[in-house]
């Protein structure tokens, strides 16, 4: 009868079986974070300056696009806590 006075074993059981059937359901990424920034165009006979500058753009672009990403992965793990 000792076995049964208590029930710490069961509770304990029980708490795993909620925690497993308690799936955390992440929303979708947004497109924007799996898109890729191409390099720029570059032509025979551009300017190296512009060509240069041309490829600033784009790196700009793609370090916003990490921005907005790390933003809305922070946003959906500070809502899951």
């Amino acid at each position: 009868m000792s076995g049964c006075s208590t029930d710490a074993a069961l509770r304990k059981a029980a708490a795993g079986k909620g925690i497993a059937q308690a799936r955390v359901t992440l929303p979708p990424l947004p497109d924007d974070c799996r898109a890729l920034e191409p390099h720029a165009a570059v032509n025979v006979g551009d300017e190296v300056r512009s060509v240069l500058k041309a490829e600033r753009r784009q790196l700009d672009k793609a370090n916003a696009r990490v921005g907005r990403c790390a933003s809305h992965y922070d946003a959906t793990a500070k809502a899951l806590k």
